[in-house]
């Protein structure tokens, strides 16, 4: 599993950015899961190379 750490997700920039990077690593090391990790937000999603959530922390 890997991990991507921000804030938050709230501002639409901010979320495409952060999960772009964590599909382009997921992807570059062949990894199904991924975390972004936030101050306040929680959910689960899918991306093209696996799943992924949104852990507040």
């Amino acid at each position: 599993m890997l991990f991507q750490v921000c804030e938050s997700l709230a501002e639409p920039q901010t979320r495409k950015r952060e999960v772009a990077a964590l599909t382009e690593a997921m992807e570059e090391r062949n990894i199904q899961t991924g975390a972004v990790v936030t101050r306040n937000d929680s959910e689960r999603f899918d991306i093209e190379c696996g799943s992924s959530k949104v852990v507040m922390a």
